[in-house]
């Protein structure tokens, strides 16, 4: 099996539980740590969706908010380096993201990147351009989207 193919189980239970396309998360975890869960951003966000402590410990459990108790595994570690738990968190993530952003996947990319704060003061207008890393990650997870869907055809 090759490396990128080893997390597909997860990509596919949690993009179908929480309605996102398995391959865009497959894509952004390409992109983000090249399937490495031990990966560390020289900024400190970790593991396989590269999270932020802050963004992870908000979205760990599926849900947006601090400190709430609700999770599928209840009796682990909650950690972004475990695979299922950063693409549990990463899928809920996005189901979010997707739905604020009305199925703009670029937006929904840029709000990943880059924050959704910034994100809303750029499409307001407040912000002039999105910062050149943001813009190269959604052509780059784009262009691990269209590989993989032609992978998937095959």
């Amino acid at each position: 099996m090759k490396k990128e193919d080893r997390y597909d189980s997860l990509f596919q239970y949690y993009g179908d539980l929480k309605k996102v396309d398995w391959l865009l998360l497959k894509a952004q975890v390409k992109a983000e740590s090249n399937f490495d869960p031990d990966a560390i951003s020289w900024v400190g966000a970790k593991g396989l969706a590269q999270f932020m402590n802050r963004t992870y410990m908000e979205w760990h459990d599926g849900t947006a908010g601090i400190g709430k108790v609700e999770y599928p595994h209840k009796y682990k570690l909650i950690d972004p380096r475990d695979p299922e738990d950063g693409i549990f968190a990463q899928a809920s993530f996005m189901s979010h993201l997707l739905k604020s952003y009305k199925g703009d996947i670029p937006k929904t990319l840029a709000a990943y990147n880059w924050g959704p704060g910034n994100v809303s003061k750029w499409i307001k207008g407040e912000k002039k351009r999105l910062p050149d890393e943001t813009s190269k990650y959604i052509k780059r997870v784009m262009r691990y989207l269209k590989k993989y869907e032609k992978e998937v055809l095959v």
